[in-house]
């Protein structure tokens, strides 16, 4: 987790301070395969909490804010990679097979 601590601290502009907390606290208890997977799996739990409570719900918004912030950030780390096609492919299959 330090690891992607570390890569989130580095990105330029810096997260607004709530969206900072919000994206931190998505990603503590994920335990994704690497970089990309760990940000992929924050942004499946922030998704989550938004379909929770579903409606006009500030709350809601700003958890898919959220996810949005956080599957941006997995898709940079895949083009950052050494393989940025096949992680790019990847990341898009586990979002439309979550299980597989």
């Amino acid at each position: 987790m330090s690891d992607v601590r570390s890569w989130l601290a580095h990105r330029r502009p810096q997260p607004p301070g709530a969206l900072a907390r919000a994206l931190d606290a998505a990603l503590e208890e994920a335990e994704g395969s690497g970089l990309v997977g760990t940000l992929s799996e924050g942004a499946e739990r922030a998704l989550g909490a938004t379909l929770s409570a579903p409606g006009r719900v500030r709350a809601s918004a700003f958890e898919l804010l959220t996810a949005d912030a956080l599957l941006t950030y997995a898709c940079e780390a895949a083009l950052e990679g050494d393989e940025p096609a096949r992680e790019l492919a990847r990341l898009a299959a586990g979002l439309v097979h979550p299980d597989s």
